[in-house]
Protein backbone atom coordinates (compact mmCIF):
# COMPACT_ATOMS: atom_id res chain seq x y z
CA UNK A 1 0.00 0.00 0.00
CA UNK A 2 1.52 3.41 -0.72
CA UNK A 3 1.23 6.25 1.45
CA UNK A 4 -1.26 8.38 -0.72
CA UNK A 5 -3.78 5.33 0.41
CA UNK A 6 -2.36 4.82 3.73
CA UNK A 7 -3.15 8.77 4.46
CA UNK A 8 -6.58 8.17 3.22
CA UNK A 9 -7.16 4.92 4.83
CA UNK A 10 -5.70 6.00 8.31
CA UNK A 11 -8.65 8.65 8.25
CA UNK A 12 -11.24 6.46 7.59
CA UNK A 13 -9.68 3.79 10.35
CA UNK A 14 -10.03 6.37 12.99
CA UNK A 15 -13.44 7.31 12.67
CA UNK A 16 -14.91 3.82 11.15
CA UNK A 17 -16.03 2.58 14.48
CA UNK A 18 -17.95 5.88 15.34
CA UNK A 19 -20.00 5.80 11.75
CA UNK A 20 -23.25 5.06 10.92
CA UNK A 21 -24.03 1.89 9.25
CA UNK A 22 -24.77 4.33 6.12
CA UNK A 23 -22.18 6.01 6.51
CA UNK A 24 -19.95 2.44 6.81
CA UNK A 25 -21.36 1.74 3.85
CA UNK A 26 -19.95 5.12 2.12
CA UNK A 27 -16.41 4.00 3.80
CA UNK A 28 -16.59 0.11 2.68
CA UNK A 29 -16.84 1.75 -1.04
CA UNK A 30 -13.66 4.16 -0.96
CA UNK A 31 -11.55 1.77 0.89
CA UNK A 32 -12.69 -0.57 -1.81
CA UNK A 33 -11.71 1.58 -4.82
CA UNK A 34 -10.44 4.81 -3.83
CA UNK A 35 -9.97 5.91 -7.73
CA UNK A 36 -13.37 5.50 -8.53
CA UNK A 37 -14.45 8.14 -6.17
CA UNK A 38 -12.67 11.23 -7.74
CA UNK A 39 -14.65 9.97 -10.92
CA UNK A 40 -18.07 10.43 -9.24
CA UNK A 41 -20.13 12.98 -8.33
CA UNK A 42 -21.78 13.08 -4.29
CA UNK A 43 -24.83 11.90 -5.68
CA UNK A 44 -23.80 9.18 -8.20
CA UNK A 45 -21.76 8.32 -5.09
CA UNK A 46 -24.91 8.31 -2.71
CA UNK A 47 -26.71 6.41 -5.49
CA UNK A 48 -23.85 3.69 -5.33
CA UNK A 49 -23.93 3.76 -2.13
CA UNK A 50 -28.09 3.57 -1.87
CA UNK A 51 -27.77 6.74 0.66
CA UNK A 52 -28.28 10.45 0.57
CA UNK A 53 -26.44 13.00 -0.45
CA UNK A 54 -26.63 14.92 2.83
CA UNK A 55 -25.05 11.13 4.11
CA UNK A 56 -22.20 12.05 1.94
CA UNK A 57 -21.62 15.55 2.93
CA UNK A 58 -21.65 14.29 6.64
CA UNK A 59 -19.30 11.86 6.20
CA UNK A 60 -16.63 14.06 4.51
CA UNK A 61 -17.48 16.49 7.98
CA UNK A 62 -16.73 13.04 10.09
CA UNK A 63 -13.44 12.87 8.19
CA UNK A 64 -12.50 16.40 9.07
CA UNK A 65 -13.39 18.11 5.78
CA UNK A 66 -15.16 21.45 6.34
CA UNK A 67 -17.23 19.82 3.32
CA UNK A 68 -17.15 17.82 0.67
CA UNK A 69 -15.76 20.12 -1.69
CA UNK A 70 -12.81 20.14 0.35
CA UNK A 71 -12.65 16.17 0.35
CA UNK A 72 -12.88 16.40 -3.57
CA UNK A 73 -9.54 18.41 -3.36
CA UNK A 74 -7.80 16.24 -0.90
CA UNK A 75 -8.79 13.04 -2.98
CA UNK A 76 -7.45 15.34 -5.74
CA UNK A 77 -3.75 15.92 -4.44
CA UNK A 78 -3.76 12.59 -3.24
CA UNK A 79 -4.16 10.68 -6.92
CA UNK A 80 -2.59 13.29 -9.20
CA UNK A 81 0.27 10.30 -8.05
CA UNK A 82 -1.82 7.84 -9.05
CA UNK A 83 -4.74 8.71 -11.84
CA UNK A 84 -3.42 7.14 -14.91
CA UNK A 85 -4.28 8.74 -18.39
CA UNK A 86 -6.53 6.28 -19.02
CA UNK A 87 -8.45 7.15 -15.75
CA UNK A 88 -7.81 11.03 -16.44
CA UNK A 89 -9.37 10.64 -19.90
CA UNK A 90 -12.02 8.83 -18.81
CA UNK A 91 -12.94 11.41 -16.40
CA UNK A 92 -12.94 14.13 -19.38
CA UNK A 93 -15.42 11.78 -21.07
CA UNK A 94 -18.13 11.95 -17.95
CA UNK A 95 -18.09 16.14 -17.82
CA UNK A 96 -20.78 17.87 -20.11
CA UNK A 97 -20.29 18.89 -23.78
CA UNK A 98 -21.87 22.01 -23.86
CA UNK A 99 -19.34 23.62 -25.14
CA UNK A 100 -16.77 22.67 -28.20
CA UNK A 101 -13.61 21.22 -27.83
CA UNK A 102 -11.82 24.98 -28.35
CA UNK A 103 -14.62 27.24 -26.69
CA UNK A 104 -13.70 24.11 -23.42
CA UNK A 105 -9.93 24.68 -23.54
CA UNK A 106 -9.63 28.25 -23.51
CA UNK A 107 -12.34 28.24 -20.69
CA UNK A 108 -10.13 25.91 -18.38
CA UNK A 109 -6.87 28.44 -19.25
CA UNK A 110 -8.48 31.23 -18.01
CA UNK A 111 -9.92 29.33 -15.14
CA UNK A 112 -6.32 27.97 -14.82
CA UNK A 113 -5.08 31.68 -14.53
CA UNK A 114 -7.75 33.07 -12.40
CA UNK A 115 -6.59 30.50 -10.24
CA UNK A 116 -3.36 31.33 -10.84
CA UNK A 117 -3.63 35.06 -9.97
CA UNK A 118 -5.57 33.97 -6.35
CA UNK A 119 -3.37 31.63 -4.93
CA UNK A 120 0.51 33.23 -5.93
CA UNK A 121 1.20 36.78 -3.87
CA UNK A 122 4.10 39.35 -5.80
CA UNK A 123 5.46 39.08 -2.31
CA UNK A 124 6.14 35.21 -3.16
CA UNK A 125 7.36 36.20 -6.56
CA UNK A 126 9.96 38.73 -5.52
CA UNK A 127 11.40 36.21 -2.63
CA UNK A 128 11.73 33.06 -5.03
CA UNK A 129 13.52 35.76 -7.86
CA UNK A 130 16.40 36.73 -5.36
CA UNK A 131 16.85 33.25 -4.74
CA UNK A 132 17.62 32.43 -8.12
CA UNK A 133 19.09 35.53 -8.49
CA UNK A 134 21.61 35.46 -6.44
CA UNK A 135 22.55 31.77 -6.52
CA UNK A 136 25.82 30.89 -8.23
CA UNK A 137 25.22 28.31 -10.82
CA UNK A 138 21.36 27.43 -11.43
CA UNK A 139 20.26 23.68 -12.61
CA UNK A 140 16.69 23.51 -14.55
CA UNK A 141 15.51 19.99 -14.01
CA UNK A 142 12.23 18.95 -15.64
CA UNK A 143 11.37 15.35 -17.29
CA UNK A 144 8.81 14.13 -19.52
CA UNK A 145 6.05 16.81 -19.99
CA UNK A 146 7.48 18.71 -17.56
CA UNK A 147 10.59 18.87 -19.83
CA UNK A 148 8.72 21.57 -22.17
CA UNK A 149 8.39 23.81 -19.19
CA UNK A 150 11.92 23.19 -17.89
CA UNK A 151 13.34 24.18 -21.49
CA UNK A 152 11.49 27.54 -21.71
CA UNK A 153 12.38 28.55 -18.38
CA UNK A 154 15.74 27.62 -19.07
CA UNK A 155 15.81 29.41 -22.29
CA UNK A 156 14.81 32.72 -20.67
CA UNK A 157 17.02 32.64 -17.82
CA UNK A 158 20.21 31.96 -19.76
CA UNK A 159 19.54 35.31 -21.74
CA UNK A 160 20.26 37.12 -18.64
CA UNK A 161 22.63 35.53 -16.61
CA UNK A 162 25.57 33.29 -16.91
CA UNK A 163 25.77 29.55 -15.06
CA UNK A 164 22.48 27.89 -15.80
CA UNK A 165 22.34 24.68 -17.54
CA UNK A 166 19.39 22.63 -18.32
CA UNK A 167 18.23 18.94 -17.51
CA UNK A 168 15.41 17.38 -19.19
CA UNK A 169 16.95 13.51 -19.85
CA UNK A 170 18.20 12.60 -16.90
CA UNK A 171 21.99 14.13 -17.92
CA UNK A 172 24.47 12.16 -15.46
CA UNK A 173 26.84 15.26 -16.09
CA UNK A 174 23.96 17.13 -13.66
CA UNK A 175 24.22 14.19 -11.01
CA UNK A 176 28.59 15.13 -11.39
CA UNK A 177 27.89 18.60 -10.70
CA UNK A 178 26.00 18.04 -7.63
CA UNK A 179 28.37 15.68 -6.30
CA UNK A 180 31.14 18.13 -7.26
CA UNK A 181 29.61 21.42 -6.25
CA UNK A 182 27.02 20.43 -3.50
CA UNK A 183 26.21 24.06 -1.59
CA UNK A 184 26.65 26.17 -4.42
CA UNK A 185 24.22 25.05 -6.73
CA UNK A 186 20.55 25.48 -6.86
CA UNK A 187 18.15 23.35 -8.65
CA UNK A 188 14.93 24.64 -10.25
CA UNK A 189 12.78 21.23 -10.24
CA UNK A 190 9.60 21.17 -12.41
CA UNK A 191 7.13 18.20 -12.23
CA UNK A 192 3.65 17.84 -12.47
CA UNK A 193 1.81 14.82 -12.40
CA UNK A 194 2.74 11.99 -12.82
CA UNK A 195 5.70 12.86 -11.18
CA UNK A 196 8.55 11.01 -12.69
CA UNK A 197 10.81 8.81 -10.35
CA UNK A 198 14.00 9.74 -11.65
CA UNK A 199 13.11 13.31 -10.64
CA UNK A 200 12.85 12.24 -7.22
CA UNK A 201 15.71 10.11 -7.42
CA UNK A 202 17.72 13.65 -8.51
CA UNK A 203 15.86 15.65 -5.69
CA UNK A 204 16.90 12.95 -3.26
CA UNK A 205 20.65 12.48 -4.42
CA UNK A 206 20.50 17.01 -4.15
CA UNK A 207 19.22 17.07 -0.96
CA UNK A 208 21.85 15.09 0.20
CA UNK A 209 25.22 16.81 -1.16
CA UNK A 210 23.06 20.23 0.82
CA UNK A 211 22.20 21.37 -2.76
CA UNK A 212 19.51 24.49 -2.33
CA UNK A 213 16.02 22.91 -3.91
CA UNK A 214 13.13 25.06 -5.46
CA UNK A 215 10.23 22.88 -6.39
CA UNK A 216 7.14 23.69 -8.96
CA UNK A 217 4.71 21.27 -8.37
CA UNK A 218 0.86 21.27 -8.36
CA UNK A 219 -0.05 20.10 -4.78
CA UNK A 220 1.40 19.92 -0.97
CA UNK A 221 1.29 16.40 -1.40
CA UNK A 222 3.62 16.39 -4.27
CA UNK A 223 6.78 14.73 -3.33
CA UNK A 224 8.61 17.37 -5.65
CA UNK A 225 7.37 19.89 -3.34
CA UNK A 226 8.14 17.35 0.27
CA UNK A 227 11.40 17.60 -1.22
CA UNK A 228 12.24 21.60 -1.50
CA UNK A 229 13.44 24.14 0.12
CA UNK A 230 11.08 26.26 -1.51
CA UNK A 231 8.21 26.14 -3.36
CA UNK A 232 5.72 27.48 -5.34
CA UNK A 233 2.60 25.20 -5.43
CA UNK A 234 -0.33 26.01 -8.65
CA UNK A 235 -2.77 23.29 -9.37
CA UNK A 236 -4.21 22.75 -12.77
CA UNK A 237 -7.62 21.76 -13.66
CA UNK A 238 -7.68 19.61 -17.05
CA UNK A 239 -10.15 18.80 -19.40
CA UNK A 240 -8.46 15.91 -20.53
CA UNK A 241 -5.21 13.83 -19.91
CA UNK A 242 -3.42 16.42 -21.15
CA UNK A 243 -2.02 19.04 -18.83
CA UNK A 244 -2.44 22.21 -19.73
CA UNK A 245 0.44 24.47 -18.96
CA UNK A 246 -0.27 27.89 -20.59
CA UNK A 247 -0.85 29.23 -16.88
CA UNK A 248 2.14 27.92 -15.59
CA UNK A 249 4.38 29.27 -18.59
CA UNK A 250 3.19 32.84 -17.45
CA UNK A 251 4.27 32.10 -13.90
CA UNK A 252 7.25 31.17 -15.48
CA UNK A 253 7.95 34.29 -17.47
CA UNK A 254 6.90 36.46 -14.72
CA UNK A 255 9.35 35.00 -12.29
CA UNK A 256 12.38 35.40 -15.23
CA UNK A 257 10.77 39.51 -15.84
CA UNK A 258 11.13 39.54 -12.24
CA UNK A 259 14.78 38.55 -12.06
CA UNK A 260 16.00 40.92 -15.09
CA UNK A 261 15.13 43.90 -13.06
CA UNK A 262 16.86 42.58 -10.10
CA UNK A 263 20.08 44.21 -12.27
CA UNK A 264 18.49 45.65 -15.36
CA UNK A 265 21.89 46.69 -16.38
CA UNK A 266 23.75 43.97 -16.30
CA UNK A 267 20.01 42.22 -17.87
CA UNK A 268 20.78 44.48 -20.90
CA UNK A 269 24.73 43.16 -21.16
CA UNK A 270 23.51 39.77 -21.57
CA UNK A 271 20.62 40.41 -23.48
CA UNK A 272 22.74 42.49 -26.33
CA UNK A 273 25.48 39.11 -26.00
CA UNK A 274 22.97 37.17 -26.83
CA UNK A 275 21.45 39.28 -29.56
CA UNK A 276 25.09 40.08 -31.17
CA UNK A 277 25.62 36.22 -30.96
CA UNK A 278 22.63 35.30 -33.04
CA UNK A 279 22.83 37.98 -35.54
CA UNK A 280 26.67 37.02 -35.92
CA UNK A 281 25.39 33.14 -36.53
CA UNK A 282 22.61 34.03 -38.37
CA UNK A 283 20.43 32.35 -36.41
CA UNK A 284 16.95 33.96 -36.89
CA UNK A 285 15.49 35.07 -40.04
CA UNK A 286 15.66 38.90 -41.02
CA UNK A 287 14.94 40.76 -44.05
CA UNK A 288 18.66 42.03 -43.61
CA UNK A 289 20.08 38.26 -43.33
CA UNK A 290 18.59 37.40 -46.81
CA UNK A 291 19.55 40.76 -48.42
CA UNK A 292 23.58 39.43 -46.96
CA UNK A 293 23.10 36.31 -48.68
CA UNK A 294 22.37 37.34 -51.91
CA UNK A 295 25.21 40.04 -51.39
CA UNK A 296 27.80 36.96 -50.97
CA UNK A 297 26.75 34.91 -53.74
CA UNK A 298 26.93 37.98 -56.30
CA UNK A 299 30.39 38.43 -55.15
CA UNK A 300 31.18 34.79 -55.45
CA UNK A 301 29.91 35.15 -58.82
CA UNK A 302 31.85 38.00 -59.72
CA UNK A 303 34.74 36.90 -58.68
CA UNK A 304 34.61 33.40 -60.25
CA UNK A 305 33.55 35.41 -63.51
CA UNK A 306 37.68 36.43 -63.33
CA UNK A 307 39.15 33.48 -62.24
CA UNK A 308 39.89 32.06 -65.72
CA UNK A 309 41.44 35.40 -66.96
CA UNK A 310 43.08 35.97 -63.81
CA UNK A 311 44.92 32.24 -64.32
CA UNK A 312 45.48 32.69 -68.04
CA UNK A 313 47.32 36.19 -67.09
CA UNK A 314 49.30 33.59 -64.67
CA UNK A 315 50.82 31.45 -67.09
CA UNK A 316 51.56 34.97 -69.33
CA UNK A 317 54.28 36.07 -66.41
Amino acid sequence: MNSAREDLFNKIIKVYPALSPKKRRVADFIIKDHKKVFLMTAREIAEECQVSEPTIMRFANDLGFSGYMEFVQYMKGLLHIELTAVERLQKASRQSDEMNTLDKYCQNTMDNIANLRNSISEKDLKKLARTIFKAKTVYVVGYRASAALAYYFGYLLKKIRNNVFLDTSMSWETRDAIIRNGKSCLMFVIAFPRYPRKTIELMELASKYKVKIIGLSDTPKSPIITLSDQYIIIDLESVSFIDPFAHIMTYLAALVHEITFLDNKKAVEYLSKFDDGMRISHEFYSDNAIVEEEQKELNQSYLSSFWPQTKKDKRAL
